[in-house]
């Protein structure tokens, strides 16, 4: 949707973000205000991150009024920090088709605008990302501004400090901006403190200050005990700073960056005056911004968890939806229509599965990396108090820890997205396999995530895990079977285990009797078949769409075997050498990047047993899949029901030497 230019005049009439630097300092807070109320009109309708973004829209417009981004670079941290960035760079009129298939990426991606310098969709690279790009501006001889935006919660991530050690001992002329919202990094206290911070900072970022700063370095060059007296001059400064400011002052000191804050970032008639001065001096600086994460969004939500995404509008109340009518927030069906069965989200049925747990056992602790809520670890907390521990955004150091609470006789279950734990693959081999260390990786959004995209699918986990030795890997199809999978995982002490399941709900089931722990390693046949017939072997999410397509295949008189391999690894051998036996030709289903995954594993395990079968493999292909519905990601893998049902026919036919079109009935 195109910003309505009676409703918001600056944005509708803005083609060239260049045209900001132009703008008076009304007009800049007017932009500002009208960009806020645009993002809260747009994402409340598609839904998705959000409070990051109001966090940061006076800076974003400071910055376009002091730099040229088609030739200064920046990195954001993450990228959701970025969309008044996209909204000042021509595409205000995309957020309509915000994260939907084609449309407007949730994060930064390079290849949407030139004015996305670095893509980001995790946190704590901005820094990093930014060094990079200052050395390859020096080595160049190029002359352009590098900036990195990055947050407190990316600070509490240790790649954000290898880069702020690195850039300081370089001595870059790089500036990090820490856009610190008051989660992670303490405020300063006191009135005092504060009105003497900003004084200092406006007097320490003044050209006159710097010039008389570097006329004074010039002239103690030439004279006697020169270096002690700018010593001493520099001590003073730091002093003064640290005075004021706290411990932030000291901390991004000792790195050698030269710290300025804490500004109000909300405050253009202080961010633009200390961007301008910043720009024209050398060397590594930090500028320590307090903001209000979801600024505009109300007290009661400012700052908070519910700031930082939002689900797409509801219809008001009173309005009706096809078979519903609308009371508020509830919902009542209409008269006579069938009642849908219950259906819960994978997430909750691993927080209800690990709460047993934990209530069995003392032993059983759980940790994830700054994802308590999202992972359904934050009732658990409260519950089970000392016994959740969240890491920050700090992957590599949550499984590490958990390797050494296993040697203390722990039993820790480290709850954390499948792709964040890409970011920890040496911790996985190196501290956790390597010694065989009975720590539980629960791999929450495993298989394809919808509109966050690419950075946060799970599609590789099924491959990375399953190179690893020693390492047990399973992924449910159903609630049973995710709750027996965790008594599995809670019962296993030969070394690491993991489970992966999906983003979304599934049917919620009822059982009568205490469940099992499945073995390791043990396979199920759900649909058995004589002789000579097709294969379906599945894994996950992909098992009821096996399931399906063999109902349909029923429907043709084609006769079709349907298997749960339940594991990764190691595989049920004895099972699938016995069904692959009599099988005409086999069809594997996975939701991972085939490189690595299910189908190569079973195709391994034929060679060796020296089987002979044809076969097709279905999965993620060797590419990286947008963003969008889901729906559209199955679609786009050759994953959708449609497309599973049509591989296995078209298998069936090449095998039983059908001509295409015809059918052949069984007997």
């Amino acid at each position: 949707m195109d910003p309505a230019p009676d409703k918001y005049p600056l944005l509708s009439a803005l083609d060239d973000p260049a045209a900001v630097k132009a703008f008076s300092r009304d007009r800049l807070s007017a932009l500002s205000e009208e960009a806020r109320a645009f993002l809260i009109e747009t994402i409340h309708s598609t839904g998705g991150h959000l409070g990051a973004a109001l966090g940061v829209v006076e800076l974003t417009v400071a910055l376009f009024n002091q730099f040229n981004f088609l030739e200064d670079r920046i990195a954001w941290d993450v990228g959701h920090q970025a969309h008044v960035h996209k909204l000042l760079t021509g595409r205000a009129g995309r957020f309509g088709d915000y994260g939907q298939w084609g449309g407007l990426c949730k994060f930064l991606e390079r290849r949407e605008s030139p004015y996305d310098h670095m893509g980001a969709g995790h946190a704590s690279t901005s820094i990093s990302a930014a060094l990079g790009m200052a050395v390859a501006r020096d080595l160049s001889r190029q002359d352009h501004h590098v900036i990195a935006v990055v947050g407190d919660g990316a600070m509490t991530g240790g790649l954000a400090y290898e880069a702020l050690n690195m850039a300081g001992s370089l001595d870059l002329n790089l500036l990090v901006i820490l856009n610190d919202n008051g989660m992670s990094i303490d405020h300063n206290v006191g009135a005092f403190a504060r009105r003497m911070g900003r004084t200092v900072t406006r007097i320490t970022a003044s050209n006159p200050y710097n010039a008389l700063r570097d006329e004074v370095k010039r002239v103690t060059r030439h004279v006697p005990f020169g270096s002690e007296i700018l010593r001493g001059l520099k001590y003073m400064e730091r002093s003064l700073k640290e005075y004021v400011s706290g411990d932030e002052a000291i901390f991004f000191e000792s790195l050698g960056f030269r710290y300025f804050g804490p500004v109000d970032g909300h405050d253009l008639s202080q961010l633009i005056p200390l961007l301008n001065h910043t720009k024209a001096m050398r060397g590594p600086i930090l500028l320590h911004l307090n903001t209000v994460k979801g600024k505009g969004l109300g007290p009661e939500i400012e700052n908070t968890f519910e700031a930082h995404a939002v689900s797409p509008g509801k219809p008001a109340a009173g309005k009706t939806t096809a078979g519903k009518t609308t009371v508020g927030k509830t919902t009542a069906e209409k008269p006579g229509a069938k009642p849908k069965a219950e259906r819960k989200t994978w997430t909750r049925i691993y927080s209800e599965g690990l709460r047993d747990l934990m209530s069995a056992d003392d032993k059983v602790v759980a940790l994830t990396a700054a994802m308590q809520s999202n992972t359904g670890l934050a009732p658990l907390a409260e519950e089970f108090p000392g016994r959740v521990l969240d890491m920050g955004i700090a992957e590599a150091n949550a499984y590490c820890s958990a390797a050494g609470m296993a040697i203390g006789g722990l039993k820790p279950f480290v709850t954390i997205y499948s792709t964040f734990s890409q970011r920890a693959f040496d911790q996985l081999i190196h501290d956790i396999a390597l010694q065989k260390l009975p720590v539980r990786v629960m791999m929450d959004r495993g298989g394809l995530v919808g509109a966050d995209g690419p950075t946060h699918h799970g599609v590789f986990d099924f491959s990375y895990l399953r190179l690893i030795p020693g390492f047990v890997h399973m992924a449910p199809r159903n609630e049973k079977e995710m709750r027996r999978m965790l008594l599995t995982a809670h019962a296993y002490q030969d070394g690491p285990i993991a489970m992966r399941y999906a983003r979304g709900d599934t049917e919620a089931m009822k059982w009568r009797r205490p469940l099992e722990p499945i073995p390791v390693g043990k396979g199920e046949v759900l649909r058995r078949a004589p002789r000579g017939a097709l294969l379906l072997l599945a894994v996950g999410s992909m098992v009821e769409t096996a399931l399906d397509a063999a109902d349909a295949l029923a429907g043709e008189d084609v006769p079709c075997a349907v298997v749960d391999c339940r594991f990764i690894k190691p595989l049920d051998e004895a099972l699938l050498r016995r069904e692959i036996g009599k099988a005409r030709a086999i069809l594997t289903l996975e939701e991972n990047v085939l490189a690595g995954g299910l189908g190569e594993a079973v195709l391994a395990m034929m060679a060796e047993a020296g089987l002979s079968r044809p076969a097709r493999l279905l999965g993620v292909p060797d590419r990286f899949i947008g963003f969008g519905g889901r729906g559209d990601q199955l679609q786009d893998s050759g994953l959708a029901p449609h497309q599973v049902l049509e591989a296995a026919q078209a298998l069936w036919r090449e095998t039983a030497g059908i001509p295409r079109g015809k059918k052949q009935r069984t007997a």
